[in-house]
Order: C-alpha cells, then structure tokens, then sequence
C-alpha cells in the first residue's frame, strides 16, 4: 500500500488480485446461498409483473473480485421499481424503507437466515447534467444507457437476474454485460472513467474513485488521472454541495483503512479541496492502530483531525454543518488538548481528574486516550473504568428528606457527595448521610459567622 501511495496511486499496480475465473453463468451462484434465494424471489416476481432485473455496480465488481459482498445488493430495473419492491416485501415478510416514485427508487429489508439483506432498486435511467456539479435530470432508459451513466468501467457491469425457465425457482446461467470493458479493467488493476465529462458531470465521482483506490489498491489509469487532475484545478468540488462531499467523506470514514485514503487524498492533491487545514500527519497510522476494532466513524475522524486548530475545527463545523455528535467530538477534543498540562500533573486525586474529565463525551475522551500516550492514556482509561459511572448513594429526595431545600444548594451538595465518593470519603448510605449533615452544619456556621 505504501508504495501506491507513494506515487498518488498512479503507478501500476503489481499485486492486484486475479479476477474470478468462473464462467460467466456461474457468477451469481457464487453469492451465499442466502443471496440467491432472494434473488429467486426477486426474478419471480419480475416475471410476473413483466419487469427485467439486473445486479448492478459493486457487488458485481466484488464477485468478480472473489471479495465478500456486504449485507446490500443493489439492482436495476427496467419497469416499475415501486410497485416491484412493494411486491417483494408483501411476499417476504420483508419493508419498503424507502421510495422515491418520481425517480424510480426504493428500499427494502428482507429477513434471511444469515439477517436483514438489503435491496437497493433503482429504474434504469439516464442522466443529464445542466452544468458542473449540478443534481441530473433523469430519464428511463435501458440498461446499456442506464451503465453509461456511471462513473468507473469496473462500475458499469451488470448480471441479469432471471429465472431458467417459467415456473421454475432457478436462476438462469447469464452472461455479463460489460459494454465498457470494466472486466479488463479489472484484470489490469486499473480505474477509467467512461467518458471525458464524467468528473465535471459530477464532482464527487473523485472522491469515490479515491475510496475504490485505497480499498482495491486500484491506481487511476493515465488518461483518467489527468481528467481528475484537470477537474481540480478548475475547482469542480468546490462548486459541490457541502452536504455531498460530507456524504463522501462520511463513507471514507467507513473504509478499511481511513487512514490510507487521507494519505491519498493529500498525495493526488484532493484534500486541499475538502478542507485546506487537513494535512496528512506521519503518526496517523499508528494512532489508527491503537484504536480497537469496534471504533465507529466517529472515532476514525477524531484522529484524522486531531491536529486541527480550534479555529479550524469551528471552520469545519460550520462549513459541512456537522450533526451534534461529530460537532460535540470536535469541540470536545480541541478543549481536552488544552487540558493536557493539568492531566499531566504529578498528583491528581480522583475527583480532580472527574473535574478535569466529566464535562466531555466518552468519543473525545477516547481520542484523546488513544493520541496522548502513555500518562493520559493511563488516567483517562482509569476514570473511564472506574470513576465516571460512579453516583452517590443518596439522591435528590433523599437529601430533599434530610433537610436540603430545593435549589442550587441540593446540586451542590449533590456533586459534592460524588467527589467525596470518588476520593473514598464516604462509602455507606450511613457515611452519605453523615456527610450531608455535616456539610449542612458547617454552611450554617458560616452564615452565622457572615
């Protein structure tokens, strides 16, 4: 990976897998059994409504590849996708998540015995672009015009999904429709978009080209390399919508190895045009490594920005309007950075390092851990695991029923309590109690004294 990105993912590549060497009939019986029998519904019931179905996009790719297909097909239809999916879901128990009549698209989640699949229908169309970067008009079309629309040959394959003959539940051999050699393109570990306008068409079709780079290991073919580098000079993905590059930049967050697709963001000059404070840092890889193999998007993109500023992180909050979580982490982390000489002390009782830790969310705090090592990382899992769960005893009624008048005194006395639990000051109902009182003793001397 290394040496690809060393070049911008433009040199060829050595190592790239040999495509499946199965015939083409056999490509669909490759899927897990679990996948073909929704297919075999799926190819009944388009025969009965008089419809024709194909497996499109990734999932193609990824058969061809010998990779593993996710939980979601997606598939093109040339008739009525709505009125399919709605079928598809009354015969197996299934949803319609969504739909979209006037643009001929909808979702449904189907139950099968390895969990919910699924099936992204869209109706083959063709798409008009008014100007760069522009939402398209669409069409219906056929599925040859639906495939030149899309952005890469290794994209624009297509499997029809059919059965072998009426009234059988098999599905039948079919050949690959490849109209644009996406197979040899594949075979060759190449990208190539379809034609010269694709990357002005639609801008973000470089940031998916990017993530289909990383993850195939798969550099940009000459040709297409230069259109790319041509739509960047002309500033195409700042004539995008925020929202549509967030999209994009949320789904690299999902890939294998964010990190990676960062490096080769900055390598072929594409970062500069999503946020020109993000830099690649030499120590991301292995801040991404000590991340555990659960950490989410959120987590992933507080490492990727870590070396932000404050300033830059409220720039990047407000440009793609950021939801509440991701805005909260970011926040959170530049005010824990700036925590970190008080973490550091020598000496920290336990409700001092609360005080230091309870305002932030668990995510930034695990960003932080997983950066600042090793004291911070020490302290942080230390109130992670064993302080910031911690309650008194005593609640609000019962220190109500011990005399403490409603108002701010009953949370201060509240949060006192805690500290005084964190630091092992008290540890029974009884000690709580005793507490209590003698806090509300010693607040009465001092108004007589005052």
């Amino acid at each position: 990976m290394q040496i690809i990105l060393a070049y911008g993912l433009s040199s060829v590549k050595k190592h790239m897998p040999p495509i499946r060497a199965f015939a083409n009939g056999d490509l669909l019986h490759a899927l897990p059994p679990h996948f073909t029998t929704v297919l075999g519904q799926v190819a009944t019931l388009a025969q009965a409504h008089h419809v024709a179905v194909w497996l499109v996009g990734g999932v193609v790719r990824d058969l061809l590849l010998a990779q593993p297909i996710k939980r979601d097909l997606d598939m093109a239809i040339e008739g009525d996708t709505v009125a399919l999916a709605h079928a598809l879901a009354t015969a197996t128990a299934g949803r319609v998540t969504a739909q979209h009549a006037p643009f001929g698209t909808a979702t449904v989640e189907l139950p099968t015995a390895a969990g919910t699949l699924t099936l992204d229908l869209a109706r083959t169309r063709t798409e008009t672009y008014p100007h760069p970067a522009a939402l398209p008009i669409v069409q219906p079309a056929s599925i040859t015009n639906d495939l030149a629309r899309r952005d890469f040959t290794v994209n624009a394959m297509a499997l029809p999904v059919r059965l072998s003959a009426t009234n059988s539940p098999t599905l039948a051999a079919t050949s690959l429709l490849d109209p644009f050699d996406g197979r040899a393109d594949l075979q060759a570990g190449v990208l190539r978009v379809l034609h010269t306008q694709s990357f002005r068409d639609d801008p973000t079709r470089m940031l998916r080209g990017l993530r289909l780079a990383v993850r195939l290991q798969m550099p940009f073919e000459p040709a297409t390399r230069a259109l790319l580098d041509t739509a960047l000079s002309n500033n195409l993905l700042e004539q995008t919508t925020p929202h549509r590059i967030r999209t994009e930049v949320c789904l690299a967050l999902d890939e294998p190895d964010p990190v990676a697709v960062l490096h080769a963001a900055e390598n072929l000059g594409i970062l500069p045009h999503i946020f020109p404070a993000l830099h690649w840092h030499p120590n991301l890889a292995t801040w991404q490594q000590r991340l555990p193999p659960s950490a989410d998007a959120l987590l992933k993109m507080g490492i990727l920005t870590y070396t932000l500023s404050e300033r830059d992180r409220a720039t990047l909050i407000e440009r793609y309007r950021l939801p509440n979580d991701a805005a909260r982490l970011l926040r959170d982390v530049g005010t824990l950075h700036n925590r970190l000489p008080a973490l550091h002390q020598t000496s920290l009782s336990n409700s001092e390092l609360d005080a230091l830790l309870h305002p932030f969310g668990r995510a930034a705090l695990l960003v932080v851990r997983t950066v600042e090592q090793p004291l911070v990382d020490e302290r942080i899992t230390h109130y992670l695991n064993h302080l910031r769960d911690i309650v008194p005893l005593l609640n609000g009624h019962d220190l109500q029923a011990l005399g403490v008048p409603r108002g701010p005194l009953l949370g201060t006395l509240l949060q006192g309590l805690r500290a005084a639990r964190l630091d092992g000051q008290v540890a029974t109902h009884a000690d709580e109690e005793a507490w209590i009182r003698a806090a509300l003793d010693e607040g009465t001397r001092g108004s007589k004294e005052a």
